[in-house]
């Protein structure tokens, strides 16, 4: 497992509670769409493990559901 320090380069509401979230950095441990990464959350215990719907050069981006705290203050 390969960790590393991503910065949000967007984070935008899609519907009402399904946003999605782009993420620049280190995406060399990352081959194909469906993959999970696990988001960090300050102040939150558990990570939060969202798949990644694309990958393009060192940009990310994850389309993830707001169903609890992890997710809410994520978006």
């Amino acid at each position: 497992m390969k960790q590393g320090i991503y910065t949000i380069a967007g984070n935008r509401a899609l519907t009402a509670d399904v946003w999605e979230m782009k993420l620049l950095g280190d995406t060399s441990a990352i081959t194909a769409p469906g993959q999970f990464v696990n988001i960090q959350i300050d102040g939150l215990y558990l990570r939060r493990p969202i798949s990644v719907c694309e990958v393009e050069g060192e940009e990310l981006t994850l389309i993830y559901k707001v169903v609890g705290k992890g997710t809410e203050a994520m978006s």
